[in-house]
């Protein structure tokens, strides 16, 4: 240890203002207080550059014969989530030869292997492997250029690898006075939750884990697997590992390191016996990296002509694989996985229009019911006064008679406009605002005025307190205001006054409207803003059913929403959306 100290107490070098040993101090005590092991890799991701100075940081941890690469801090992406086997990879032989391995040039050295490395920005490196005497798991500093590293870079890698072992040995053992021990990162991984839907799709076909058996048996193989493979992804959606592997579903490879992107490009099978025997795969690079002899790989292509993946099996000993029999066994079972995931899709497109259809069935049939209903009474009332002003000419009642045909027809008109606005929300792509810079406490109070002109007996408590200029759609926020003090007149229990507050608070705009009355039951709270549900409302009321759905709707385009909570006290519907 005195030697590591003089190493870094001599370097010239100096990170924020402190020592690389106060640096490193701080490192170590940081992961010293993490109360999980990921929050270990955590202090590792964000430190290890800045303390050695190097261009990249990769973080692996051993998983049997496999290391995964599960995090990583680069001027570059290098190959988190990838799994390669321990033998063929240099933080496998770290692992193996439990000691530090230092390379200045990577193409001057054999345990690289070299093709992986051609598209990043790698070309020298430090491994140490963390836990030396058992190691669990590897600390990688990179370099994009060539370089000889400072004993005092290594000794600090290896400093920040022996931390690292304590600390997760530390938070294991907390941990398992809790509960059973967890593995260190997620074995599902945030990649393979991007294919969690396909990785499902194949899990439910009842024929797969027959077709791996069989596919092994037939061939005589010690791994099977259907892929998922994309541009730049290769999952696991399902496998069969006699000969442990250790990919199983929801496992990632660099496809850049596999042969089924290839196939991804050409469409076509990829089979051989034997690697070594084949010229054209002797020296490729995926033989080489996975320790394979034997390989048949079948694209998987859905009846619509869309790539999927493939159906492949692998063996470190090579196979009579390279034959008509097995190779059209194979294409057999690569086009049923493709048939059952091809109806899958089907079937489940059909569901969701069936479900579609039923819903819009549903709503034609309660719009054409509520309207043919609420459109009958003004029509009759205006068919009633023009014949009565056509029957008796003009009278001393007819201005009466105007005024309430003028009335019917507004009430007309607004049943129209709503079942406009309900047009526009499900079919249009929601409501358009035109927003606008304005005074809102005046277009509240305006709307207040109005109402409370055709409900002239309702008390009404208004404390509105809002800056002078407010960015909103004035009209369309009148409209949703409107709705929902209309609503409190109708449901509010007459003798208490309908409550109004309208405030700015933490960003955050705020409309509430109050009333007394029966409390809303639990159960119909979800179904408010539905539209043609009018909950308990008398068959004589007017109207669609509309209003506090298109509330709704004009709140969601302002980024805003509507709540409703109601008790034996009061019912509240409050409007909060951010302000600009």
């Amino acid at each position: 240890m005195s030697a590591f100290l003089e190493s870094i107490s001599g370097s010239p070098r100096s990170f924020e203002g402190s020592t690389p040993l106060a640096s490193l101090t701080k490192a170590i005590a940081a992961m010293g207080q993490a109360d999980s092991p990921e929050a270990v890799i955590e202090v590792l991701r964000r430190t290890t550059r800045s303390l050695i100075g190097c261009e990249g940081v990769a973080i692996i941890r051993r998983d049997g014969d496999l290391c995964h690469y599960i995090e990583e801090d680069a001027i570059g992406p290098l190959w988190k989530g990838g799994k390669f086997p321990a033998s063929a990879c240099i933080s496998g032989w770290a692992m193996i030869n439990r000691q530090t391995v230092v390379v200045t040039d990577i193409a001057k050295d054999d345990r690289i292997p070299y093709e992986l490395y051609a598209g990043t920005f790698v070309r020298s490196l430090v491994m140490a492997p963390v836990r030396a005497e058992d190691p669990i798991g590897a600390l990688g500093a990179y370099w994009s250029r060539v370089y000889v590293p400072a004993q005092w870079e290594v000794d600090i890698l290896e400093a920040l690898a022996g931390a690292a072992a304590m600390a997760i040995e530390k938070t294991r053992a907390v941990r398992s006075l809790v509960d059973s021990a967890k593995p260190v990162v997620d074995e599902a991984g945030a990649a393979s939750e991007d294919f969690a839907e396909d990785i499902a799709r194949v899990a439910g076909i009842a024929a797969v884990p027959t077709i791996l058996d069989v596919a092994l048996r037939m061939t005589g193989m010690g791994f099977a697997a259907v892929s998922r493979v994309t541009e730049d992804r290769w999952i696991t959606c399902q496998s069969l590992d006699h000969v442990g592997f250790g990919l199983k579903a929801g496992d990632e490879l660099p496809v850049q390191s596999t042969l089924c992107d290839e196939i991804r490009g050409h469409r076509q099978p990829i089979v051989f016996d034997d690697a070594a025997e084949e010229p054209l795969y002797r020296d490729h690079h995926t033989p080489r990296i996975y320790g394979l002899r034997s390989y048949i790989s079948i694209p998987i292509i859905l009846p619509n002509g869309q790539f999927f993946g493939t159906l492949c099996a692998i063996d470190p000993q090579p196979a009579k694989v390279n034959n008509p029999q097995t190779i059209g066994s194979f294409k057999l079972f690569a086009e049923l996985i493709a048939h059952h995931l091809h109806a899958d899709a089907q079937l489940t497109a059909t569901r969701e229009s069936l479900d579609r259809e039923k819903d819009i069935s549903e709503l034609r049939e309660q719009f054409i019911a509520v309207l043919g209903h609420d459109l009958r009474n003004p029509i009759a009332a205006v068919d009633a006064g023009t014949s009565r002003l056509l029957k008796e000419g003009w009278t001393a009642r007819s201005p009466l008679v105007l005024k309430l045909m003028k009335s019917s027809i507004s009430r007309m008109a607004g049943l129209v406009d709503n079942v406009m606005d309900l047009a526009r929300a499900r079919m249009g792509g929601g409501i358009v605002l035109e927003r606008a810079d304005g005074d809102l406490a005046t277009t509240l109070n305006n709307v207040v005025e109005e109402l409370k002109l055709a409900n002239p007996d309702r008390e009404v408590s208004v404390d509105v307190r809002l800056p002078a200029s407010v960015s909103v759609d004035h009209l369309r926020l009148a409209q949703m205001f409107s709705n929902l003090v209309a609503n409190a007149f109708t449901h509010g229990v007459e003798t208490e006054p309908v409550r109004i507050s309208a405030s700015l608070n933490d960003r955050h705009l705020e409309i509430c409207v109050r009333n007394g009355g029966t409390p809303i039951p639990e159960e119909a709270i979800s179904r408010l803003f539905q539209p043609f549900r009018r909950g308990d409302l008398r068959p004589s009321m007017q109207g669609l059913g509309l209003g506090l759905y298109i509330a709704s709707e004009i709140a969601k385009a302002h980024g805003g929403t509507i709540e409703v909570t109601s008790d034996e006290n009061e019912t509240c519907f409050t409007f909060r959306m951010p302000a600009a």
